[in-house]
């Protein structure tokens, strides 16, 4: 809005020089042409250094990634963190001590040459008494703007995970459009076997529309890289959905050690 109320002096200007000539009318492009366009240009996030987060900002844990735009909402800072495995000594769900791992994400949005903090994501493995897996996934931070509206989508994407035998951890994705969340929650997918194949599709990543199988092991393998419900991108555009869908099977396969 503020970028359209600046532009109409200029559109005055404009109008008043066209009648000079036809000419000129035809060279010169067209100032609301121009205004459309601008309402729905993001400029391209880019990777900054950790060294260079504004001393300002209040960030929990160690710093992984920071990313740095501008949008409608003005210039913006994501910053993903981890607090790295501590001994707690506050028992889990299931009545057990061990350590905890958190994850960290704020959005900072400038106003008035001052960062405030728009939302934060907050998650963590709890108390965990065994092999524990707490990251987000290597390359799998997103700054789009799928529906071209000029407001910035940001998806991140992580593990959760407490175990002592092969199984899957829990995989999140998480996307926000202009304080507007969307998630998508499973399983990351592990090669159990050494014949055992990835079939999870676009089809059949759904497990909400799979029918059930009777038997316990089978149904619990399914799950293996399938997400549980896509309910909560209801109210988004559709082309949220289908983005969130094939960044879910493209880092669904867990990559243990690396």
């Amino acid at each position: 809005m503020k970028l359209f109320l600046v532009s109409i002096p200029v559109l005055a200007v404009f109008i008043s020089c066209q009648s000079a000539s036809e000419k000129e009318k035809k060279e010169e492009p067209g100032i609301e042409k121009a205004v459309e366009n601008s309402s729905e240009i993001m400029t391209n996030p880019k990777k900054i250094a950790v060294a260079d987060i504004p001393a300002e900002l209040k960030i929990t844990g160690k710093a992984q990634e920071v990313w740095k735009w501008t949008d409608k909402t003005g210039e913006n800072i994501l910053v993903t963190s981890v607090v790295e495995p501590y001994d707690d000594t506050e028992k889990n769900e299931y009545d057990e001590e061990g350590q905890t791992a958190e994850l960290h994400a704020a959005l900072f949005v400038k106003k008035d040459d001052r960062y405030q903090n728009t939302w934060m994501l907050n998650d963590k493995e709890k108390a965990c008494p065994f092999d524990i897996t707490c990251s987000f996934i290597p390359n799998s931070t997103t700054i789009t703007d799928l529906d071209k509206n000029g407001f910035a989508e940001i998806k991140v994407q992580y593990l959760l995970a407490c175990r002592s035998d092969v199984s899957p951890a829990a995989m999140k994705i998480m996307m926000w459009e202009n304080n507007n969340s969307y998630d998508l929650t499973g399983f990351s997918w592990l090669e159990t076997e050494p014949d055992a194949k990835f079939d999870v599709t676009a089809e059949n990543v759904n497990l909400e529309k799979l029918p059930q199988i009777k038997n316990e092991m089978n149904e619990w393998l399914r799950t293996f890289g399938r997400y549980k419900s896509e309910k909560n991108f209801a109210t988004a555009p559709a082309e949220f959905l289908t983005y969130a869908r094939n960044e879910w099977l493209k880092y669904a396969k867990e990559k243990i050690g690396e």
